[in-house]
């Protein structure tokens, strides 16, 4: 039930001008997969501590969103289709979060045995992110530690049949350029957002990011023809909410966004709270102020809970700690390291820049945006 703390953060955060909260929830960190940029088994505990939240966790989690009037939740791991539960835990967050809900996914769309796009979308799945490096079988290998992009281009044309939205993610290394060039032309014919996503230099990525590292400048000069008079796609068109910029060239059936947290900042742009496997929810990625989730989910007392993660995102505007990074999209293997309460967490992942640093320039044609 909604009370006047409740109500007085929410139009706080509406006064913003920032769009409205969603749940970004980390399922697993489980792959069958190990992209290069990514390698999840890389870590020692690889799989053994998610200590997952339960079917009716995430129910009950998405039923006290709702009365915040959060109406979208994301699911990523890991990979959360090798969950024997995904479909009850995508069932629990569409009804948790009401009518008309946005309920995501980010997969590699090479679907275990038993489970379909159809079932997924039967339970509440509404759209679909689906990685996808290469179109080449053997590059896309290469890149991906297995898979086959032909399975996933199957995933993605059955849910465009299914009337979903569909956005697929392409990191871009300069070795493998031509071929997310050839992923991004899928747009050309298909109502598919291709997102080409700059590398970061964290994590596995940073033994790549010397040699592999291109920023969106660079792609954008290389592919000056698609973009000359291209118009660039509203948020309300695009459907869902995020970080980058998307542009349609003209005539395309779908459009190519460029998510550049390496050389654009997005903080400001930050909306999202972030729930780990063990129920950890974070407001901001680098800077600690979680919340554990299961003992007010124990407790019966998860208003109490949003209300301080409210706060939180509320605090991040007068925050320095932030500076533009907090699309680093690394919280399993920070589920492991050691978060000091309400200090910055950058370290030795990302600088630590003073206040009256230069920061990186970021300038968009189509919005001359510093």
């Amino acid at each position: 039930m909604p009370t006047t703390r409740h109500r007085d953060l929410t139009a706080a955060f509406a006064a913003t001008g920032r769009n409205h909260p969603y749940l970004a929830f980390t399922l697993n960190s489980l792959c069958n997969l190990d992209c290069v940029f990514c390698k999840p088994r890389c870590m020692p505990d690889y799989g053994h501590k998610d200590r997952p939240l339960t079917t009716a966790d995430y129910a009950a989690i998405a039923a006290e969103a709702g009365v915040w009037k959060i109406r979208k939740a994301h699911c990523s791991g890991g990979e959360p289709t090798l969950r024997a539960d995904i479909l009850d835990v995508i069932e629990g967050l569409a009804d948790g979060l009401g009518p008309d809900a946005a309920i995501g996914m980010t997969s590699h769309g090479n679907l275990r045995r038993g489970l379909s796009v159809k079932k997924l979308h039967r339970a509440g799945l509404t759209y679909l992110n689906l990685s996808l490096h290469s179109l080449d079988p053997t590059r896309s290998a290469t890149i991906m530690g297995g898979g086959d992009p032909r399975t996933t281009m199957r995933t993605l044309d059955e849910a465009l049949s299914l009337g979903m939205r569909v956005k697929i993610n392409c990191v871009l290394q300069r070795t493998y350029l031509d071929d997310a060039f050839a992923v991004a032309e899928l747009a050309r014919d298909l109502p598919v957002a291709v997102r080409l996503i700059e590398l970061q230099n964290i994590g596995p990525a940073q033994a790549l990011f010397d040699t592999e590292f291109i920023n969106e400048a660079d792609v954008r000069n290389r592919l000056h023809e698609w973009f000359a008079g291209a118009g660039e796609v509203s948020r309300e068109q695009l459907g869902v909410r995020s970080p980058g910029q998307y542009l349609r060239p003209d005539g395309w059936a779908g459009s190519i966004g460029f998510i550049s947290n390496s050389s654009c900042a997005t903080c400001s742009d930050a909306n999202r709270i972030k729930i780990t496997p063990t129920g950890m929810a974070r407001p901001c990625i680098l800077h600690n102020r979680d919340i554990p989730l299961k003992p007010h989910l124990a407790d019966s007392t998860l208003g109490d809970a949003f209300a301080h993660l409210f706060q939180a995102m509320l605090d991040r505007n007068t925050n320095d700690a932030w500076q533009g990074f907090h699309y680093v999209d690394y919280d399993l293997r920070w589920d492991r390291m050691e978060r000091p309460e309400g200090t910055p967490v950058l370290l030795p992942l990302l600088p630590v820049l003073p206040s009256d640093a230069a920061q990186p320039s970021c300038t968009r044609a189509s919005t001359g945006e510093q």
